[in-house]
Order: C-alpha cells, then sequence, then structure tokens
C-alpha cells in the first residue's frame, strides 16, 4: 500500500514535469482582428496626407509609412493594474478607386506584451471586441478632407522641392572651361659611351 502511493506520487510528479515543459503550437490569431472600411470622394494624395495628418493629432505612434497606401500605427502602452503592458494595434490601407476617390480601411488589434515558453519577450494579439476607435479614425478622416485641413506638401518626397513646370525649361549651367596649355616635347637623353677605368 506504502509502495504504490509513493509510486502514484512519483508518477504524477513526473508528468507535471514533463507537462510544464512541453511546447504548444503558436496561437492562431486570424480572427482577432476588427476591419471598418469606407470610400472618401477625395484623390489619393490627399487622403493619404489627411491620415497622417490624422494620425499624428490623435497622438497615435506612426510605426510604419508607406506612400503606397499604407500606415501601421499604436496607442500609447498602457498598464491594466500596473502589470501587463497594453495597445492597440491599427493597420490603415488605402487605395484608388477612380480619379477622385479612395477607399480606406482600418483594421485593429489589441496586443499585450508576454513571454510564452519559447520565445521572447513580445507583443502577442489579443482579440478586438469595440470597433470604437477604427470607427473614429475613419471619421476624423473624412473631416480632414472634408474641411480641408491637409498641408499641401509634396506627395513622393517630404523634403523635395516644388516640381519644375514642363513649358519651362531648366536653366542648364555652364561647364567652366580649362586653359590647355601643351606641355613642351619631351627631349631624348643622349646616350654617351661610357669611359673604361683601367
Amino acid at each position: 500500500m506504502k509502495h504504490s502511493a509513493l509510486l502514484a506520487v512519483g508518477l504524477l510528479a513526473i508528468l507535471l514535469i514533463t507537462g510544464v515543459g512541453c511546447a504548444r503550437a503558436a496561437r492562431d490569431t486570424s480572427g482577432f482582428a476588427l476591419r471598418e472600411q469606407t470610400v472618401v470622394n477625395a484623390p489619393f494624395e490627399d487622403t493619404w496626407h489627411a491620415v497622417k495628418h490624422v494620425l499624428r493629432e490623435q497622438g497615435y505612434d506612426i510605426y510604419t509609412r508607406d506612400k503606397r497606401g499604407a500606415f501601421v500605427a499604436y496607442t500609447p502602452m498602457q498598464r491594466a493594474l500596473w502589470l501587463q503592458p497594453r495597445r492597440t494595434k491599427f493597420t490603415i490601407e488605402m487605395a484608388r478607386k477612380a480619379p477622385e476617390e479612395t477607399a480606406v480601411s482600418v483594421e485593429s488589434v489589441r496586443q499585450v506584451y508576454g513571454v510564452t515558453l519559447l520565445t521572447h519577450p513580445n507583443w502577442h494579439d489579443r482579440e478586438q471586441r469595440d470597433p470604437e476607435a477604427s470607427l473614429a479614425i475613419l471619421d476624423s478622416i473624412r473631416i480632414a478632407l472634408d474641411e480641408d485641413v491637409v498641408s499641401a506638401e509634396p506627395f513622393l518626397d517630404d523634403d523635395a522641392d516644388t516640381p519644375t513646370p514642363v513649358d519651362e525649361a531648366p536653366a542648364v549651367e555652364e561647364v567652366p572651361t580649362v586653359e590647355a596649355t601643351p606641355l613642351p616635347p619631351e627631349e631624348m637623353p643622349a646616350i654617351q659611351d661610357a669611359e673604361t677605368v683601367d
């Protein structure tokens, strides 16, 4: 009886030890994000600038700004009960529908900071249930486009000069000429017979 109890406790301890160290498959996070979308009556470039303006104005941390039509932004990190850091990730994508129409979609997902057994500390996706923040971004983009608060900076390059009109040819700089004077001809050294010393 005593031996069987010790054997049962030993087997239970072995199962617990081996079960704690087992790796598990990565969590499937494919359905965690919420996606809201709309079509605005504005050119693609103006919409891109409006999205950038809205994200900066609302205090989001812009992580990626892709001029092809994508932004990745995060809310500032917050802690729940001073323990686990949390934030929300927004992926804003834009696509041209017509010269004066742009489709805008906002995808949001909650994230928590943590460590699993086989990973380094990192942000992990959690299910998003409230679409309110995504809808607020879309409404702010519409308002920014309606009120025309978007700054008129160049789209292709933030630091680029204004483009030159096609009708006006750019001034060609004259290349300075260098006066060339010919070198004096090389003289052949005179070869003399060497004297022999006795």
